[in-house]
C-alpha cells in the first residue's frame, strides 16, 4: 500500500507565500504590458487618424475648418467643432475618438474618481485615463453625446476673423503646408478636453491631471497618459510619444517663441 503525506501546515503556508511574492513580481511586469498594449493601440488610433485629417485637407484646398461654424450654423464650442465634420466615419467607428487608456468618466471632485459612461456624477472634463463629452449637436439642445479622449491643437483652424474666442487669427496655421517644421507641429492628440490652443506662458499644471478650466490650455495636454508623456499626431502624419514637460517645445502657432518659454515657465518636481 502506498502511504500518502497530507501538507502539513508549515507547508501550506509556505506555497502559499511563494505563490503570493511571485504574484507581486508579474504583477506590476503584467501592469507595464498592459500599459504598452494601450500606447500602441493609442498610437494606431492616431496614425489613422492621420489619414483622416490628411483627406479632409485634400478635399479642402490643403486648409482646415474655420473652427466657429458648422453648415452654416454658428458654434458655442469652438474647440470642439473639428468633430462635427467626422460624425459619419465616427458614427462608423466610434473607438477612433477613444484612447484605450482613457475610457472611463471622470468624477466631480475626485481626480482619480473613474464613473461609468452615462453617470450623472461624471463631469465635462477628463483626464489622464478618462474620457470628457461632446454635446453633438450643438446648437440644438440635446442630450446625446460624444465620448472622447482625443483633442485638436485648434491653432490649425482657418478663421476668417478672430472669430474662435478672441485669438489672433494671424497665429493660425490654416493649411498643411504653412507649417514649415511639421515634425514638430501638433495637430491632433492624448487630450482631457476637445481641444486647446496652448501659449508659450502657459504654466503646467501642479500635479497629473489638474484640470482648472479652459485656461492654461496647455493643460489640456500636459499630462502623464503614456509613460511621462501623451501620444502626438504631427503635421508630417508622424506619431510619437512626447514627454509632458517636452510639449513646450513644439511649435504649436506660427509665431511660436521659445524664448517667452524659458523665461516664464518652471517645471514642477511631478514632470520630470
Amino acid at each position: 500500500m502506498i502511504s500518502r503525506r497530507a501538507f502539513t501546515l508549515i507547508e501550506l503556508l509556505m506555497v502559499i507565500a511563494i505563490i503570493a511574492i511571485l504574484a507581486a513580481m508579474l504583477l506590476p511586469v503584467l501592469g507595464r504590458a498592459k500599459d504598452k498594449a494601450y500606447g500602441v493601440n493609442c498610437i494606431s488610433n492616431l496614425r489613422q487618424w492621420g489619414i483622416t485629417w490628411r483627406l479632409y485637407a485634400d478635399d479642402n484646398n490643403d486648409s482646415f475648418m474655420d473652427g466657429a461654424t458648422f453648415n452654416g450654423e454658428e458654434m458655442t464650442w469652438p474647440r470642439g467643432v473639428w468633430v462635427l465634420s467626422f460624425t459619419n466615419d465616427i458614427n462608423r467607428k466610434p473607438a477612433l475618438l477613444l484612447c484605450p487608456k482613457a475610457v472611463d468618466r471622470r468624477g466631480s471632485g475626485d481626480v482619480e474618481t473613474h464613473v461609468p459612461l452615462d453617470s450623472p456624477n461624471a463631469v465635462d472634463n477628463g483626464g489622464p485615463t478618462t474620457a470628457y463629452d461632446f454635446p453633438i449637436n450643438d446648437p440644438i439642445e440635446t442630450n446625446r453625446l460624444l465620448i472622447a479622449s482625443y483633442g485638436l491643437n485648434i491653432w490649425v483652424y482657418n478663421p476668417s476673423t478672430n472669430n474662435i474666442q478672441g485669438r489672433d487669427a494671424e497665429l493660425h496655421w490654416r493649411k498643411y503646408g504653412n507649417a514649415p517644421a511639421p515634425s514638430v507641429t501638433p495637430l491632433f492628440l492624448d487630450s482631457a478636453w476637445r481641444g486647446g490652443g496652448p501659449g508659450e506662458t502657459d504654466l503646467p499644471p501642479g500635479f497629473n491631471g489638474e484640470f482648472t478650466g479652459l485656461i492654461p490650455e496647455m493643460n489640456d495636454f500636459a499630462m502623464f497618459r503614456h509613460a511621462k508623456g501623451v501620444n502626438i499626431l504631427y503635421f508630417d502624419s508622424s506619431v510619437r510619444n512626447t514627454r509632458a514637460k517636452d510639449l513646450w517645445q513644439l511649435t504649436w502657432h506660427k509665431n511660436w517663441d521659445q524664448n517667452l518659454v524659458s523665461q516664464a515657465v518652471t517645471f514642477p518636481d511631478w514632470m520630470n
